[in-house]
């Protein structure tokens, strides 16, 4: 009892539509449109919301509504809320569908582009009433996701910091190399000293990215330093930029595969080649569901299978 009785009193959501709409709208007579509520129902929630606060949210200037210095703050947290909200109703109604199951996954572009479009093929032929929703991003955005419980897996790179929080199972390991376009002067004389690799210029990730901290701490064990380097965002962007000479791409082969054939990419190896282990982080205290054993097992297939081959 006494524990109910110290809980903060929190808005409904009701109100919490209603002042998002009013702050859309910027008119009482608008938002009460757009939600088909009368002008002083929407006064009166407002009025509610305040009261239950202990503060002004809405201000009038002239005829038009703007928020206070308190509503500006409350804003930004209801509409996470709502969207919140939204986002485990939408799940619950999907979950609620006899035999049907939604997974969100978190991976790179690079998976994005090269293993996902066949694996996810291959799933959908298992689990024929099973929904993935997919987001895009670096291994380290994927895990701040998945600690905010917004992905169910994160495909992505390994990295011992963040297995003290989560379990990470590894799929397999992919190596990088230097890449170029067929006219330069590496094509003919690859680089021997240091001097040769200093003169470059490097295409390569993010630098918060965990490939390019892997990258950033090999190169320089090997007396290389990517001082001059442009960062990119995917994998795609590395290859034009490369193509149009503008730098040394470090990349792994498996995402080059159609420009070696085609000649229009050059491979330079790094000896030893820095290397990344691929695999799915999970919260720890997860218990993986039939669908979600059954597409990391698909996905795992794939991405094999591109790598090894």
């Amino acid at each position: 009892m006494l524990f109910y009785e110290s809980m903060i009193p929190l808005p409904d959501i009701r109100q919490l539509r209603i002042f998002l709409a009013l702050e859309e709208n910027r008119s009482f007579t608008a938002a009460a449109n757009q939600l088909q509520l009368t002008q002083s129902a929407v006064s009166h929630s407002i009025k509610s919301l305040e009261s239950l606060l202990n503060c002004i949210l809405i201000e009038r200037v002239g005829k038009k509504c703007v928020l206070s210095p308190h509503g500006e703050v409350f804003l930004h947290h209801a509409k996470q809320a709502v969207q919140q909200l939204e986002s485990a109703t939408k799940k619950i109604q999907t979950l609620n569908k006899w035999g049907y199951s939604s997974i969100k996954i978190g991976a790179s572009h690079a998976l994005c582009q090269y293993v996902f479009p066949k694996a996810l093929s291959n799933f959908y032929k298992i689990q024929q009433r099973a929904e993935v929703f997919i987001t895009p991003g670096s291994t380290i955005h994927q895990i701040k996701k998945l600690k905010n419980g917004e992905l169910d897996l994160a495909f992505g790179i390994a990295k011992s910091s963040f297995e003290n929080d989560f379990n990470f199972t590894p799929i397999i390991h992919d190596e990088m190399c230097f890449v170029t376009g067929p006219t330069h002067p590496w094509v003919n004389t690859p680089p021997t000293s240091e001097d040769d690799y200093d003169k470059q210029r490097y295409l390569s990730f993010g630098k918060d990215t965990v490939t390019q901290q892997i990258l950033n701490s090999h190169l320089s064990g090997l007396g290389i330093e990517t001082k001059a380097t442009l960062t990119m965002t995917n994998v795609e962007s590395i290859k034009e930029m490369t193509l149009l000479d503008l730098g040394v791409g470090i990349l792994s082969d498996w995402t080059i595969k159609k420009e070696l054939r085609d000649g229009t990419l050059c491979k330079h190896n790094i000896s030893p080649p820095p290397q990344r282990q691929w695999g799915v982080y999970t919260h720890k205290s997860k218990s993986l569901s039939l669908p979600e054993e059954e597409f990391i097992s698909t996905f795992s297939k794939e991405l094999i299978n591109i790598i090894g081959s």
